[in-house]
């Protein structure tokens, strides 16, 4: 990654339909933020539909992680809400 390039730790809580963002100069300190996240959120972690997710990307803004990964700002709780709006903003994703 170029030395401008910074770290997000995406934590998003599905059933509340919100991604808490923190961003990181560092890589060590972002994989040991996400480490703690990991075992912080075990039990929320688990199972074929978790209550949360955790993710640890690379980029140099968020608009960048926001792009590539809609599906943690995507307002919504529902899967089927999610995929809805996931879906009308497919044609737009492809004109670019």
């Amino acid at each position: 990654m170029a030395e401008a390039d910074y770290w997000y730790l995406l934590v998003q809580f599905r059933r509340e339909g919100r991604t808490q963002v923190k961003r990181f100069t560092n890589l060590q300190n972002a994989a040991a933020a996400y480490s703690d996240m990991e075992r912080a959120y075990a039990a929320e972690l688990q199972g074929v539909d978790p209550e949360m997710d955790v993710l640890l990307v690379g980029a140099s803004n968020l608009d960048v992680i926001k792009d590539r990964y809609p599906s943690y700002f995507t307002k919504g709780k529902s899967k089927a809400d999610k995929v809805s709006r996931l879906l009308a903003a497919l044609p737009a994703a492809l004109a670019h």
